[in-house]
């Protein structure tokens, strides 16, 4: 006879019956109720767009980030609880400054995300943790071409020319799977990945988009704050 529901729910250490850990689905849900952020690669560059809402006009618009851009290599996003978004962010930017101390050399994606897949994962097996409640997307360069990655609650990883996390993922990444083209040239994907956002997202629901490109043929990064209102 099987244990009641709490004797496996409550415990991140303990297997249900059919096999599945819920303390990593509810960290799953916990992501998609998080504003949606996309991150997309194309032959010239790299593109993030993440939605926030800021509902407190008292706050400092720049102080509250769904894009973060780390030691001008690395650039992550992030969808689910804040706090948890914001203790990895750390990690990142302590274990680049270390490997670059390290090294004298920028740490690579891959490196980076398999570090962060260890951590999450690691959070799925030790009892008093539960697991962290974002998926992080990471995207740079990899041997001179635009990478993307993205890591979710349970420690899974996978590489990706498009991607969604958050709120409403199925439905951009509907429009994404019909429009999307590594061909696109930056500003084309760009738009691309702002209306496919906008046009799922109601400006009630959302008021701000934050938006990073990073143009490789020219070195340049830019980062734009837009109010949807």
């Amino acid at each position: 006879m099987y244990p009641s529901p709490q004797a496996y729910d409550r415990a991140i250490t303990v297997f249900s019956p059919d096999g599945r850990l819920f303390q990593v689905e509810y960290a799953r849900e916990a992501v998609k109720r998080g504003s949606p952020s996309i991150g997309a690669i194309c032959k010239d560059g790299i593109v993030m767009i993440a939605a926030k809402k800021i509902e407190n006009n008292l706050i400092v618009k720049d102080s509250i980030k769904k894009i973060d851009i780390i030691h001008n290599h690395l650039f992550i996003a992030t969808a689910g609880l804040v706090a948890d978004a914001k203790k990895v962010l750390d990690y990142i930017t302590d274990l680049s400054l270390g490997y670059r101390n390290a090294f004298n050399e920028d740490v690579s994606p891959i490196y980076v995300v398999k570090q962060i897949s260890n951590l999450f994962q690691s959070y799925t097996q030790y009892g008093g943790v539960r697991p962290f409640g974002i998926s992080v997307l990471v995207a740079g360069m990899q041997e001179s071409n635009p990478t993307l990655y993205e890591i979710d609650p349970s420690g899974a990883y996978a590489s990706y020319h498009a991607v969604v996390i958050g709120n409403k993922k199925k439905e951009i990444e509907s429009v994404l799977n019909q429009k999307y083209d590594y061909k696109l040239n930056l500003n084309k994907l760009e738009s691309l990945l702002y209306d496919s956002l906008t046009s799922n997202s109601d400006k009630e629901e959302y008021n701000y988009v934050e938006i990073l490109s990073y143009n490789i043929k020219g070195n340049k990064l830019s980062y734009e704050l837009r109010s949807l209102k």
